[in-house]
């Protein structure tokens, strides 16, 4: 919307400059004038969705053990229990092998965080999912066969592509080394996932 306004205004403001009517020269500067107004606008609101965007990166990415423990536990439950899903609901044993891989090899990275952390002395608080993955968890309780590995396939993805770069981030910025060490370990794992996926959704 706001590009076809400035397109508008962009037009009135040459055709204003052809005319040497004082008052269609009036015109042009209130045209300009607002036109200055709306592309500030648009640049002050470009500005906060950078800002928020950066925000809700590094919400996701921390560098802190903490809430490196507690975002690594939930990505991992929350693979474990989709897939367990996926064994369930899915008719495609090609997705049913995907969900196993799922299950195995986030339980191994789950153990991998836990020994770090205790290696490090630090506690493991039992996982939760969060807000969005619980949604995501809610779209396919009800769903079964192709439906299903439709929005399984989907949602495995961005939810990969996110474990990564936490991954990823903390292996290079964390501040425990032996929860980097498993960061680090967990990459090639996440980078496997994420090719069998765009095998899946050929």
């Amino acid at each position: 919307m706001r590009v076809a306004i400035l397109a508008a205004a962009a037009s009135l403001t040459v055709l204003g400059a052809c005319s040497s009517n004082p008052n269609d020269q009036a015109t042009d500067t209130n045209v300009m004038m607002a036109n200055d107004s709306l592309m500030a606008n648009d640049m002050a609101a470009g500005a906060d969705d950078m800002n928020a965007t950066a925000d809700n990166g590094a919400a996701a990415m921390p560098t802190d053990a903490a809430n490196f423990i507690k975002t690594a536990a939930a990505s991992d439950l929350y693979e474990i229990q989709s897939s367990k899903l996926a064994l369930k609901a899915s008719n495609d044993q090609d997705v049913k092998d995907f969900a196993q891989m799922m299950i195995t090899d986030h339980t191994k990275t789950t153990q991998a965080v836990k020994d770090a952390a205790a290696k490090a002395n630090l506690t493991v608080p039992p996982p939760q999912l969060t807000p969005e993955q619980q949604q995501n968890m809610d779209t396919l309780q009800p769903l079964t066969g192709d439906a299903f590995d439709t929005a399984y396939v989907q949602q495995q993805l961005p939810a990969h592509q996110q474990a990564l770069a936490l991954m990823q981030n903390y292996a290079e910025s964390g501040d425990t080394p032996a929860l980097q060490d498993a960061a680090r370990s967990a990459i090639p794992i996440i980078q496997k996932h994420i090719a069998a996926l765009q095998k899946l959704s050929k």
